[in-house]
């Protein structure tokens, strides 16, 4: 590559348009941020700070000029193609014809996923139809994007930053920010191999058929180098080459390689440079065969190759532009398949004799053009030079008044006793409009503690439990009424749960601890980005107290389970185990929820304080966020979808001012008045919901307290701002009783969607994007869904749900009202209508745009972890020397779809049922029995050698008061369940559930006797296609059989003679289950078990003792 000259006579300045006078005061960086050769054109194409995209012809004369992204945001990649020229910003991608006329524009209020973009790149080189985005910001992913349809294409999960994206034929290249590379597989989406390129970043990458080349740089003390070598990748081994050394410390230059390109005509050549100047012309397949050249020019920004390969593109530090050529005396030409370009006809301005009436139609007035002013126009000053503080209200003329005399006004009743009307022309009276205004501040009907109860007690209308609206406002729906417990004498199993849920989502049950967290746990399933992250945390093992996992595992059930009710038995009971929910007051039975609650009481009203709703709501957000950093190897996946950014800033007299930074999921949302001193002395004003949230992102209070530096105490001035807006935002309503009055009696004050940007000065929310023009980027944030309090006459109350959901059928979103088990979908005036008196907003979560038409993925689409199954891990203390009655499964035995195993389970009665009895002598069931799960029991039902092996015999650990160990019905003793004391293989409960539910995951079939009573203690959901219950096919009529009486019968055995063991249980179950299928092949089914119940009713469906049975002759 010998011939190179640098054309003298060729440089300049890419940035002289953004030196004009009106832009010197500004304070913006003007600088050209990025610049390419037009691949169809003989064009070269810059982007600048100020989002504007210009193409030059080979003499750098400007072929054409146009504002390309809104704001002054910089150009960040630019990519030519057959149909336009794409550049893409922070938050927007743009499309134009080379005339510079927009084919399509696409920001971050269009596609969610718009956020701190980097780069771009098609799918492959021959395919010009579809482009992928990513950048800086880990939660967006890469975005693919439909270049005909102008709209998102697909969304791939990638949770690391990207500064560049390549493709090829097969596969696209990513460069990390953090210096590592990443092959994608465009067809499956999939990384199929990674690299590590540079140990700190990465400063260009080039790939050309199989071929990849990067620099970087790496740290080095407290300073960073660039690298002095260039990595060189063939992806056709996928492996990495011996890496090629710079020029750095020759004659002709130092420092290390910022650039590099691959020579588009010459597969094996690459240039090579540095910003100092120097490059190099290197032969790949012999890498001292090279030539060194020097720019002679200041420092460089940037270096590109035309794609023909005859010239070479430089961009120095101060923005001018040069070419260096190896064809001397021929015309300039860039690309070998260069396209005509079009030229517009530019208007003559020249005098006309006379003047031309503007309505002549002959005459474009187009060809008219501008005065050019060197002044700033007063178009382009700020809206702040205008500010105002209002203007003097008009003097009233007395005298027009209705009752303006002394006399009248003393005689104001007498007049209107009179018939005297009392409005004017100039002041009319209006009838007040509850429609537009509201409810009035009304008292509330009287309703008597006997009707009350005798309501309580009336039976469940199931015709009428759904309704959720009413004629009369102040009535409160059945939908939102206190729901029936559903435990009684034969447990929940009776309970009618369908006629409470006609959708496909599943409710929660009322049988649990804090029943209040139902509604927060409701909330947060129908976000997806918070639902995908939550249950994808499943796929690795994770064996402590988690509620991160216990969330994830009930979201999988309730995901699963359709309209069915589950059941958050095993995340109440992994809340309870935790200290700091205890101290956070989160635990209904705790004394320092107890002692909250009763100082709640007998607070001023003035003070106002969380709920108890609102309190669990921040602390599962942070335990959640606590638990991601813990165990997923210090992620922030949850901190980045909904972590608010605050920068708090702390003025006091003494001079000790202080500044710092907090990252909180949530954000308590007071009212105006509250939220500052300017604010305060205003009334609460009749705004919506917006400006609470508006008021409360900028928060300034004075707090009294003791300098840490001088130990003075004095009141500190107090500012909090909102530096950024997550993708998801929860709030906390804490308002007063009067501010809520106001709120209810402005019609809309729950906003359907709002627009937000974030400037250095903090975040600005207004109701449409048209307010916010002059800012990029522009956020659209839709209401997700929200949690209300509906509070009875009797003054007891409870948490309902609202969640609006996308359904992907009817391409529109639902909404539904979550009570519990209690299911609903209801209309949008519903949903938006805060007017009741009896509703009161506790939790509001809006959601970007984008982010709630997100898919919500299965944990089937990760690579779940399943090395439990085949491996102990017992409870700290306990020796694997113990007694284990079992045989571990082997990967030989690796279940799949249809493997048949048999399980039984056994509990013990943590607190016995709690009722209430009145004076007529009916029983109320106040609070149900209490029971966990004990000893669990899996045996092997496939046939072969391993039939009816146990593989799993897991003793669950508890450490909590037995009440009842049931050890004749469980066979389990004092102390087996003590870690301290126990010889048996004990296992926390989080051990024994993933068995459980990779077995289900797998697809095995499982065999038992009484399967629901075992599954809700276990509590899982398992699929009905997977159970196979051998008390329902022996059933006739209501009367289940017993196992023993059925293994007596049946297989003329007797077991269960002294305490019940679990492996035998589940082995007899799976006979059983053989014995079944025996008698149905052979169509004598239904004779057996008319005998079995004739037998039965004769010896009252007992089985004789075995000493009775061998004295028998």
């Amino acid at each position: 590559m010998n011939n190179w000259q640098h054309l003298f006579n060729n440089t300049a300045d890419l940035a002289i348009h953004l030196k004009k006078p009106y832009l010197r005061y500004d304070n913006k960086e003007k600088e050209v941020t990025n610049f390419v050769f037009d691949d169809r054109a003989n064009l070269i194409w810059a982007g600048d700070t100020y989002g504007c995209m210009t193409a030059y012809n080979p003499n750098f004369q400007m072929y054409t000029r146009y504002k390309a992204h809104i704001g002054n945001v910089k150009v960040n990649d630019i990519l030519t193609m057959r149909d336009g020229v794409l550049s893409l910003s922070d938050d927007s991608l743009h499309m134009s014809n080379r005339r510079g006329v927009t084919l399509f524009n696409l920001t971050s209020a269009d596609v969610s996923t718009f956020n701190g973009l980097q780069t771009m790149t098609t799918i492959s080189p021959e395919n010009e139809t579809q482009i992928y985005c990513a950048g800086d910001i880990a939660s967006s992913g890469i975005t693919g994007i439909d270049l005909n349809k102008a709209s998102v294409s697909n969304l791939i999960y990638y949770p690391n930053r990207v500064k560049f994206m390549k493709s090829n034929s097969k596969l696209i290249t990513i460069g990390q920010t953090s210096g590592n590379i990443d092959l994608l597989d465009h067809n499956s989406n999939q990384i199929i191999r990674s690299f590590n390129g540079h140990s700190e970043t990465i400063s260009s990458i080039d790939l050309r058929g199989h071929t990849l080349i990067t620099t970087g740089t790496s740290r080095r003390f407290t300073s960073s180098f660039a690298d002095p070598f260039v990595n060189v990748y063939d992806l056709r081994i996928m492996k990495q080459l011996t890496p090629i050394s710079f020029s750095k410390g020759t004659t002709m230059g130092s420092g290390g390689a910022d650039f590099a390109e691959l020579h588009p005509v010459l597969p094996t050549v690459m240039i090579v440079g540095s910003c100092s100047g120097a490059f190099d012309f290197v032969d790949l397949s012999n890498p001292a065969l090279r030539t060194q050249y020097v720019h002679p020019g200041q420092d460089i920004r940037s270096l590109k190759i035309s794609p023909n390969g005859n010239y070479m593109g430089v961009l120095e530090t101060d923005n001018h532009a040069s070419l260096w050529s190896r064809t001397m005396n021929t015309p300039t030409i860039f690309t070998n398949t260069q396209e005509l370009l079009e030229y517009p006809d530019f208007p003559d301005d020249k005098m006309y004799p006379s003047l031309i009436s503007v309505d002549d139609y002959n005459f474009p007035l187009s060809t008219i053009g501008l005065p050019y002013y060197h002044e700033r126009l007063l178009s382009a000053w700020s809206p702040v030079v205008f500010d105002s503080d209002g203007t003097i209200p008009r003097k009233i003329d007395t005298d027009s008044l209705p009752l303006a005399s002394e006399k009248q006004i003393n005689n104001k009743t007498h007049l209107t006793l009179k018939g005297l009307n009392l409005s004017t022309e100039d002041f009319p009276f209006h009838k007040y409009d509850k429609e537009k205004l509201g409810a009035r501040n009304e008292k509330p009907r009287y309703i008597s503690l006997n009707d009350e109860r005798r309501k309580a007690n009336l039976p469940i209308n199931k015709e009428t439990i759904l309704q959720y609206k009413t004629t009369d406002e102040a009535v409160i729906p059945n939908a939102y009424s206190k729901l029936p417990f559903t435990s009684g004498k034969f447990g929940s199993d009776n309970f009618d749960f369908n006629a409470f849920n006609k959708t496909e989502y599943a409710g929660l049950d009322t049988d649990i601890d804090n029943l209040y967290t139902n509604a927060i746990i409701q909330l947060y399933r129908f976000i997806p980005e918070v639902y995908n992250f939550i249950v994808g945390s499943l796929k690795d093992e994770n064996f402590n107290v988690s509620l991160l996992l216990q969330l994830g595992y009930l979201y999988d059930m309730m995901g699963r389970s359709q309209n069915k009710v589950c059941r958050s038995t095993n995340f109440q009971v992994a809340l309870n185990a935790l200290q700091d929910a205890e101290e956070a007051g989160v635990i209904e039975s705790s004394p320092k929820s107890i002692m909250i609650k009763k100082n709640v009481k007998t607070h001023p009203r003035n003070i106002l304080a969380r709920s108890l709703g609102q309190r669990f709501n921040k602390y599962l957000l942070n335990r959640l966020k606590q638990e991601e950093f813990e165990n997923n190897q210090h992620n922030t996946a949850l901190q980045q979808c909904m972590g608010l950014d605050l920068m708090v800033m702390i003025k006091r007299k003494c001079r000790h001012d202080e500044t710092r930074r907090e990252v909180i999921p949530s954000l308590t949302i007071m009212s105006p008045a509250q939220n500052g001193v300017k604010s305060s002395r205003r009334k609460i004003t009749a705004g919506t919901i917006l400006s609470y949230i508006d008021s409360s992102l900028k928060r300034l209070r004075h707090i009294e307290g003791v300098c840490d530096k001088c130990d003075k105490k004095e009141i500190a001035e107090v500012e909090k701002i909102a530096t950024n807006l997550p993708p998801v935002l929860s709030f906390e309503l804490l308002l007063s009783d009067s501010e809520w009055q106001a709120a209810k009696n402005v019609k809309g004050w729950l906003c359907d969607s709002f627009f937000a940007t974030v400037t250095p000065q903090g975040a600005i929310l207004r109701n449409s994007a048209i307010e916010l023009k002059q800012f990029s980027p522009v956020f659209k944030y839709e209401l997700n869904g929200y949690v209300a309090r509906i509070t009875d006459p009797n003054g007891s109350s409870r948490l309902v749900t609202y969640s609006k959901v996308f359904d992907s059928k009817t391409n529109s979103f639902k909404w539904y009202l979550f009570n519990n088990y209690l299911v609903v979908e209801i209309d949008e005036e519903e949903a938006f209508n805060v007017s009741q008196p009896w509703k009161t907003l506790e939790v509001v979560v809006y959601c970007d745009s984008e982010e709630i038409r997100k898919p919500f993925f299965s944990v089937d689409t990760y690579n779940i972890n399943q090395e439990i199954l085949y491996r102990d891990h017992f409870a700290a203390g306990i020796r694997e020397s113990n007694n284990k009655e079992y045989t571990l499964l082997t990967k030989e035995e690796a279940p799949h779809a249809g493997t048949l195993i048999a399980l039984d389970a056994e509990f013990v009665i943590l607190n016995n049922e709690l009722n209430e009895i009145d004076c007529n002598g009916m029983k109320t069931i106040i609070k149900a029995k209490k029971t966990a799960l004990a000893r669990l029991s899996i045996v092997r039902g496939n046939d072969g050698d391993g039939f009816g092996k146990p593989f799993i015999d897991d003793y669950v650990v508890n450490t909590n008061h037995i009440e009842d160990y049931l050890t004749k019905f469980s066979g389990i003793e004092p102390g087996d369940l003590d870690p301290r004391r126990s010889n048996r293989s004990l296992v926390t409960l989080e051990i024994v559930y993933r068995k459980v539910w990779l077995l289900m995951q797998m697809g095995c079939i499982f065999v038992g006797h009484g399967l629901s009573n075992d599954f809700k203690h276990i509590n899982i959901n398992v699929p009905k296609e997977q159970i196979r219950d051998t008390a329902i096919y022996f059933l006739q009529g209501k009367r289940f059989l017993s196992l023993r009486y059925l293994a007596f019968v049946l297989l003329g055995q007797n077991i269960q003679e002294g305490n019940h063991d679990s492996i035998e249980d589940a082995y007899t179950a799976l006979i059983l289950y053989k014995k079944y299928l025996d008698l149905k092949e052979k169509g004598t089914l239904s004779a057996a078990v008319d005998s079995l119940y004739e037998d039965g009713r004769a010896t009252n469906y007992r089985v004789p003792d075995s000493n009775t049975v061998n004295s028998k002759p």
